[in-house]
């Protein structure tokens, strides 16, 4: 694994990503899916702590089959295109407690549609070698049209006349997701497994849940009066 610190400046955060970037996988290689997992970081209002919950369904089921977790305080600030270095340690600390490792991890950021092809699931697919799907709520870069109305329907994320994505409509008339290969999982089968998890919602249940649960994580490590 191409492992690297995360007590980095913002320069050495974007040449790490451009050193990793000859490294990414943009076609499926994963074995057949029997799980697939959802990754999201939740953030304290109030304190400087985040939680990582990572959640694992079974596949196509989707049915909830573990959780795994991971709290601390985050040091690395807010900067667009540096998501990885602000919840990476958490991910990776939260990754080595999975139970049952999935084939296939969606993330809530972005993979390859990134001003530098290196956004969070790219990133994190490389580094912890698993195959890694973005599907963020919403754009970071590229130029795209609005899909269709109803679920299924897509457009192309373009950047620099390359298709780093898709905007994907998961429900009809509802906000569409924005889906990019992370690492070893091409677009069709990135846009099909975002497809097959949602199930009455705009998020795809392993995200959804992941979100829920990171949330409520969060709110109890760190917002909770003291007794």
């Amino acid at each position: 694994m191409p492992w690297h610190g995360w007590t980095v400046s913002p320069k050495e955060a974007r040449a790490l990503q451009e050193r990793l970037r000859p490294q990414r996988i943009l076609t499926d290689s994963f074995p057949p899916l029997a799980h697939v997992g959802g990754v999201d970081v939740a953030y304290s209002r109030m304190t400087g702590g985040a939680c990582c919950i990572i959640s694992v369904f079974t596949y196509p089921e989707l049915g909830l089959k573990s959780i795994a977790q991971a709290c601390g305080t985050v040091d690395f600030p807010y900067i667009p295109g540096l998501l990885t270095f602000r919840e990476g340690p958490l991910i990776e600390e939260a990754f080595g407690r999975l139970e049952i490792r999935p084939e296939v991890l969606l993330f809530d950021g972005h993979g390859i549609s990134h001003p530098r092809g290196m956004g969070v699931a790219t990133h994190m697919g490389i580094l912890l070698d698993c195959a890694a799907v973005g599907c963020a709520k919403t754009p970071l870069t590229g130029a795209f049209d609005p899909p269709g109305e109803h679920k299924g329907s897509m457009s192309l994320v373009r950047l620099r006349g390359e298709t780093v994505g898709c905007v994907l409509r998961t429900r009809d008339r509802v906000r569409p997701v924005f889906v990019s290969q992370g690492h070893r999982v091409g677009l069709e089968s990135a846009v099909r497994i975002c497809l097959s998890c949602v199930r009455g919602y705009r998020i795809p249940e392993p995200l959804r849940w992941a979100h829920i649960i990171a949330r409520r994580t969060v709110r109890a490590m760190f917002e909770s009066a003291p007794a």
